[in-house]
């Protein structure tokens, strides 16, 4: 499996075309897939991105250390 740093992953997300994402979910350790979606906002200070998912139009926020894998591709530290 191919691998990317989590600062070009963020830049990759940030370039408004839809992105598959799977992130862990801090309160479960769960992972969640999010399918074609794209960026809607980035706080750098807080170390967040806001999506929006297309099928439901919903806004999603996650922490940008949980971001593990973008479009097949590892993300790593």
């Amino acid at each position: 499996m191919k691998s990317i740093h989590k600062k070009d992953a963020l830049r990759l997300l940030e370039d408004c075309q839809p992105h598959t994402l799977k992130v862990w979910k801090l309160s479960t350790g769960d992972i969640l897939q999010y399918k074609d979606c794209l960026c809607h906002s980035a706080d750098r200070r807080r170390g967040t991105h806001k999506i929006r998912v297309p099928k439901s139009a919903v806004i999603r926020e996650f922490r940008d250390v949980t971001l593990f894998e973008i479009d097949g591709l590892s993300v790593y530290l």
